[in-house]
């Protein structure tokens, strides 16, 4: 079930007949319908009311690791997820409780860069980075169950395969600006396995999409809660840096560096600085890789269409931090 499923009338009246067996389960009844909603590629979501507070519903593609990735993080570190009250791993539905504003709620994205050198983001990346310390021995496992492995041994394979499907759709469209560039990065890959060599096998979950949005907080003495897993895998640690630091750095170098010295305040060991500049550089293959994976039920989406060549084309960039030359 993917993107063209969503958007079928008869989809809503399923999805809410699910929701409330769900709190029917827990006591609880939906009070009426959604009050919010949004349908992407990569997932739909409702906000549904009902009594005891809203309710999130959520849909993933087929394929989607997200749902037997929060059931293992509700296991492992409850108290940094959303709660999870119910899920339907073959369809690929969640029913999560509200998790309270996020960080950035009114917040222009303007200010996004300064958000997250702001105090309550650098509290959320010190907690996250436990949290990733808490669950990477599950990662065979979530692995051997659909969570994509961007982990650094996997990542010389996970290169040919982004290279070989832009390289088709290159063809495909007959771009020849697309083909030309693939062409250069084709070189690329020794540097892809140099990099994986060089950081070893570490590995636990990278969110993948982390910045203030995807944080919240029910109240200010609460732990942060970290929302929308769609774009996780297993990864080198430091990956999960690669956005909130981009971010960040479009206030300032000085922010960028707040952000990891707050992740790596909560960091499982001495944090490596020449191991994270490694990661980063594998980071945005495996942001490439998302991007495909993002956009597979819906490959005729023009917004993001370039965004996984532009992330494949920043292993060649020295400084794949800086945001300020997109």
């Amino acid at each position: 079930m993917g993107y063209d499923q969503w958007l079928r009338e008869d989809f809503l009246p399923q999805a809410l007949a699910w929701a409330d067996t769900v709190l029917d389960g827990l006591d609880r009844h939906r009070l009426g319908q959604p009050t919010w909603s949004r349908v992407r590629p990569w997932g739909c979501v409702h906000a549904i009311p009902a009594d005891g507070g809203t309710v999130w519903f959520k849909a993933v593609p087929d394929g989607s690791a997200e749902p037997v990735l929060h059931q293992a993080l509700a296991e492992e570190v409850g108290e940094h997820v959303a709660p999870l009250l119910g899920i339907d791993t073959d369809r690929g539905w969640l029913l999560l409780g509200d998790a309270g504003p996020s960080l950035g709620e009114g917040v222009d994205d303007a200010e996004a860069g300064a958000l997250c050198a702001g105090e309550g983001f650098r509290e959320a990346m010190t907690a996250y980075a436990q949290l990733q310390g808490r669950v990477a021995h599950r990662m065979d496992d979530l692995v051997a169950r659909g969570l994509p492995d961007a982990r650094p041994p996997a990542m010389p394979d996970v290169f040919d395969r982004v290279h070989a499907s832009l390289s088709r759709e290159a063809r495909d469209a007959r771009d020849t600006d697309a083909i030309d560039l693939l062409g250069r990065l084709t070189g690329a890959r020794s540097v892809v396995v140099d990099l994986a060599a060089l950081v070893g096998d570490r590995g636990s979950v990278d969110h993948n999409d982390l910045h203030p949005w995807n944080v919240m907080r029910t109240a200010p003495d609460a732990p942060p809660v970290v929302i929308d897993w769609g774009d996780a895998m297993a990864a080198h640690p430091y990956a999960s840096l690669l956005v909130p630091v981009r971010i960040a750095r479009l206030a300032s170098r000085q922010a960028g560096d707040s952000v990891v010295a707050a992740y790596a305040a909560g960091s499982d060991g001495p944090f490596d600085h020449d191991e994270y500049e490694a990661a980063l550089r594998l980071a945005v293959v495996a942001r490439a890789w998302t991007w495909q994976r993002a956009l597979a039920s819906d490959p005729g989406n023009t917004e993001h269409s370039g965004a996984a060549l532009k992330w494949f084309a920043r292993i060649l960039d020295p400084d794949p931090l800086d945001a300020h030359r997109d």
